[in-house]
């Protein structure tokens, strides 16, 4: 008997649940979860709002001291410059200001600049075509509704995809490596995520960037698109939580992390999207804090590995190695960009230049509101190439999956 139990082997538990985190749980917490809990808040009080008005909305139109405060306004005012324009100046510090990483991207690096002419070139195309009598009067704002949609759902698709990519870095980390769990995970991630956004585009309220609602949303058409994404979110979801439990149920380890992820985000997503106009107007916003955040949290990380920790100086080393200078050039950054503090003035003023020097003279049909309307279109859609610039560049230098070294910069080694 002694010598049958010595040869029996060994059996290695699993734990019911398995919690490792990216880099540890106050840091996973910190980056990864609260900012999208604050974003949960901030839906609330909108919601709670929801039926106060436009115009005298406390929550949104009010007074401070004297001062007129209307939120949207100092929000994005806020926003801007101290929270979206530094994420994306994070991809700058990662990149541009690495000579290895030049040597190595040059093309895309270089080749990606063009998503700055992309906007203006599609917003002015159908001008020149109505210029040449190629398309009808009243048809050249197709061009400002194609961008503004593409533009819309294209930063969408980056956050979304940033989300994935959370998901799957819990995976690596916990092992989680059944080939039909990731099959179910990415089920369930995709509809579940894009369901919503499909219910405010087809809601009775929603209106596009003309103020129309979209065609096929008219009448009992859109009451039922609209209806039915509801009934696919709650549907795939309630079949995904009951897997779980199931999976559970049979002594199956589950990764806590990645679950704890998922319900985050999925119901942020669902109540920023769907429920309501006036929640809705600030999704950027709501979803965009932890979107940012857990960005800056893997970009630091990354910076930390790869730079401050070699003994070589180089540019690069020396901002990762200092966060107050991290955080300012990310400010500064903002700020040239036109993304904060002054850019408004700065962007009405060179618009008001265009209008009058440039499309007045090129497009001789429009009178001097539809030319100063044009020109600023174009000038905020150059701006927005900065955005459409870094989900571009950051969809190439983040695959894990392909790249052992990044893995092991980000500590996330395969099994």
């Amino acid at each position: 008997m002694v010598a049958s139990a010595a040869s029996a082997p060994v059996v290695e538990s699993q734990p019911r649940v398995r919690w490792s985190y990216l880099w540890s749980q106050r840091s996973d917490l910190a980056f990864n979860f609260i900012p999208f809990w604050i974003g949960l808040v901030l839906v609330a009080l909108l919601y709670a709002a929801r039926n106060l008005g436009m115009t005298n909305n406390p929550v949104y139109d009010f007074t401070v001291g004297g001062v007129h405060i209307h939120l949207a306004t100092w929000v994005m005012y806020l926003y801007g410059p101290l929270v979206d324009a530094p994420h994306l100046w994070a991809t700058i510090a990662r990149t541009y200001t690495d000579s290895e990483e030049w040597a190595q991207r040059r093309t895309l690096f270089i080749a990606s600049f063009a998503a700055l002419l992309l906007g203006p070139a599609v917003i002015l195309l159908p001008y020149a075509l109505r210029a040449v009598s190629a398309l009808p009067a009243g048809a050249e704002n197709a061009g400002w509704l194609l961008w503004s949609n593409f533009f819309t759902f294209y930063a969408l698709f980056h956050i979304n995809k940033q989300h994935w990519g959370f998901v799957a870095l819990y995976r690596r980390k916990n092992k989680d490596t059944d080939a039909r769990e990731m099959r179910i995970d990415q089920l369930f991630f995709y509809t579940a995520i894009w369901a919503p956004f499909a219910a405010m585009v087809t809601a009775p309220w929603y209106t596009d960037y003309d103020g129309k609602p979209l065609a096929f949303t008219h009448g009992a058409i859109g009451s039922y698109l609209y209806g039915a994404c509801h009934v696919v979110f709650f549907a795939v979801t309630a079949a995904y939580v009951l897997y779980q439990v199931d999976q559970y149920r049979k002594g199956v380890s589950r990764n806590g992390p990645k679950l704890a992820y998922l319900a985050t985000i999925i119901p942020l997503n669902y109540v920023a999207f769907s429920l309501h106009p006036f929640v809705a107007a600030f999704w950027i916003v709501t979803t965009g804090l932890g979107h940012c955040a857990q960005y800056h949290r893997v970009v630091w990380a990354y910076g930390q590995s790869q730079y401050v920790a070699k003994e070589k100086e180089s540019l690069p080393r020396k901002i990762f190695a200092s966060l107050p200078l991290y955080a300012t050039l990310g400010v500064l950054f903002g700020i040239l960009t036109l993304q904060g503090f002054g850019g408004g003035r700065v962007k009405n003023a060179i618009a008001g230049g265009l209008g009058e020097n440039v499309f007045g003279p090129m497009f001789s049909y429009l009178d001097a509101h539809q030319g100063a309307t044009l020109a600023l279109q174009v000038v905020a859609a150059f701006v927005s190439g900065i955005r459409l610039h870094h989900f571009y560049v950051d969809s190439k230098i983040w695959r894990v999956s392909k790249s052992a070294a990044l893995a092991k910069n980000l500590n996330v080694n395969a099994a």
